[in-house]
């Protein structure tokens, strides 16, 4: 597109923006100051809707849904005291952030440990360019 067709695009874009302001404003001022201050509903000239059919009764609320039962946590062998006591395992599906139990997931989830990164990119630096030194 060259730049006089662009030009006049831009010009006729304007052009008819400012139209669109001019008849606003000419709406506004227009408008009758009784409508304008008028926080009423209008009033129209319409019939009465016919009377509505009787109401019928109200649903049966459903049913509640209960949490399922935990089965018994099942007992570890004995392990050799270590310095820290680690905290104990909840029941299967069971959490210990309040009491959470995953209906999702039938089987334990596995836990992702996060990737050792070196902080750096994988290459090394740059060559120099020959002819400086």
């Amino acid at each position: 597109m060259s730049g006089t067709m662009t030009d006049k695009g831009i010009f006729f874009l304007v052009l008819f923006l400012a139209l669109l302001l001019v008849l606003f404003i000419y709406a506004v001022i227009r408008v009758p100051p009784e409508l304008a201050d008028s926080q009423e509903q209008p009033v129209l000239d319409q019939p009465e809707p016919p009377a509505s059919a009787p109401t019928a009764p109200a649903p049966q609320p459903l049913p509640v849904r209960r949490p399922r039962t935990l089965a018994p946590p099942v007992a570890a062998p004995p392990v050799a005291a270590s310095p820290v006591p680690a905290p104990a395992a909840p029941a299967f599906g069971g959490s210990s952030n309040g009491g959470y139990a995953a209906r999702h997931a039938t089987v334990a989830v596995p836990v992702i440990t996060a990737p050792k990164v070196s902080g750096g990119p994988p290459w090394g630096p740059a060559p120099k360019p020959p002819g400086l030194e």
